[in-house]
């Protein structure tokens, strides 16, 4: 089972009672959203009298960690070492069950902090209900050696409880926590506190990532929350290798590096590329696209389905592929056409899916109608079929509509569409067979999903949720055996209207 956790973004208080009770109602609040970790930065309980572990303080903690049935990792408290009598700052972990498992001394110090405070020695893993947690307070988080001593532990939960006093500094801590979870099977918690304290000001910017893959971004005040780490958001075509205005024509776009960027170029993706539907060797653009997508987890790769093609297909599904991508306009020829036809046998062997261009492209317009699909269709019936750009404009949109209404195993994709063509099709055919997608090419994302950030005001939260995220999470990222199994009627199709 995977934890959801919640990270606390709220400013330094020094009062340390205000700072308690604060800690204690986000407590309540990550409860209540399902949280089953909340995470807080360093100094989160202000300035906190010295005392030996635990204490009063603690011990609210502690009694509504047992009440709430939730586990909390903290920043530095302010120590006293019951044997030594050293002054020490410990990040502590209580369990859900409220007792404490554990507790982490730091190391490094800043020079403020130096004349105050004990260093601890190493880094040690704390047992948990949750597994083996670590905490990297401070300075810690971003020392080589503590990293080191953190990855023998092997850890399945890494709270860097660092800070970052400019944005250049924030993006630096983030990327590394990114960085880090690519390096081990632990999801890396960067949890930075914020606010203005001992003369500087600190910014915000809590990230959760896990197999090098962003689950939760903070820019801001509050918690966040991140939930099942198999749910981001999928940007379906975002990198598009082959720059599709110009296809294979056109060389490789330079994109920010996935690996370590942070905000919305970070999220999962699925690549494809138009211009290998132009070669004569589908294959070797296929491989490629595979090789792309095996350069992060974050990444996932159809294969080119050319018409004529099918043993490349059925080799590079074998291989790895999700799905597939077809513009069989682009050969001249029609969806029904034999060859299509052969393609989509293949697919339906191995149960994944097929994303087609509809709607004015580089192909005749003949072939770009999305009503041209309709006896593909009802040939596979169970094979899910995703229209990119759901036919673009109208009269299309109105044909990819009816196509969607009339066969439960089309998909609507949301690029070059208007918002609201988009609402249109949520209210008529459902907010399961809609995806968001930037349409391939990379330029274009922002503009799409600042269209799409649109649309959560106007339908509900699960709708959205349905077409940024779970729609294309089951098509794309949950194996062969998860692709949706369509309920049909005769012939595979629901009625649209009856004869009068």
């Amino acid at each position: 089972m995977v934890p959801r956790i919640a990270v606390s973004q709220a400013p330094y208080l020094r009062d340390v009672t205000q700072s308690l009770q604060r800690a204690v109602e986000q407590m309540r609040q990550a409860a209540s959203h399902g949280a089953d970790i909340v995470v807080f930065p360093e100094w989160f309980l202000g300035l906190n009298p010295v005392d030996v572990l635990p204490n009063r303080w603690t011990q609210r903690l502690s009694q509504s960690a047992r009440e709430l049935s939730i586990m909390v990792i903290t920043g530095s408290l302010r120590a006293l070492d019951a044997s030594t009598g050293k002054k020490q700052q410990r990040g502590l972990v209580v369990d859900r069950n409220g007792s404490i498992a554990g507790d982490q001394a730091k190391v490094h110090f800043q020079p403020t902090e130096q004349p105050w405070f004990e260093p601890g020695i190493a880094t040690s893993c704390i047992p948990t209900s949750w597994g083996r947690v670590v905490i990297l307070l401070g300075l810690d988080g971003s020392d080589p050696e503590r990293w080191e001593e953190c990855v023998a532990c092997n850890p399945d939960l890494v709270v860097m409880a660092h800070y970052a006093d400019s944005p250049s500094r924030r993006t630096e801590l983030q990327e590394l926590a990114v960085s880090r979870s690519q390096l081990t099977d632990a999801t890396v918690i960067f949890a930075p506190m914020m606010g203005r304290f001992s003369g500087v000001s600190y910014l915000p910017g809590a990230l959760i990532a896990e197999h090098g893959r962003i689950l939760s971004l903070s820019d801001g005040e509050g918690l966040l929350m991140a939930g099942d780490p198999e749910a981001p958001l999928i940007q379906l075509g975002a990198t598009d290798i082959a720059a599709y205005p110009a296809l294979a024509d056109a060389p490789a776009k330079s994109l920010t590096d996935p690996k370590t960027a942070i905000g919305s170029e970070a999220e999962r993706r699925v690549l494809i590329d138009w211009g290998a539907l132009l070669t004569p060797d589908p294959l070797s653009s296929g491989q490629h696209l595979l090789a792309k997508a095996g350069e992060n987890t974050r990444m996932a790769a159809l294969a080119p389905a050319r018409p004529g093609f099918v043993h490349e297909l059925e080799m590079l599904l074998k291989d790895g592929a999700v799905g597939a991508f077809a513009y069989p306009g682009l050969d001249r020829l029609p969806p029904w056409s034999e060859e299509m036809l052969r393609l989509g046998e293949a697919l339906v062997r191995r149960r994944r899916p097929l994303l087609v261009h509809t709607g004015p492209g580089r192909a005749p317009m003949r072939f770009d109608y999305p009503l041209g699909w309709d006896e593909f269709l009802q040939t596979y019936p169970s094979l899910p079929v995703i229209l990119i750009h759901m036919g673009g404009r109208s009269p299309l949109v109105e044909e990819a509509l009816l196509l969607a209404e009339r066969h439960r195993n089309v998909y609507l994709e949301t690029s070059g569409a208007s918002l609201p063509a988009i609402q249109q099709a949520i209210q008529e055919i459902g907010p399961g067979r809609v995806l968001f997608g930037s349409g391939g090419i990379p330029d274009q994302f922002h503009l799409e999903w600042q269209k799409i950030m649109e649309l959560e005001s106007l339908v509900t939260v699960d709708a959205f949720q349905g077409v940024v995220n779970r729609n294309a999470r089951r098509l794309f990222f949950r194996g062969p055996e998860a692709v949706t199994r369509l309920p049909h009627s005769r012939e595979g199709l629901s009625v649209v209207r009856s004869p009068g």
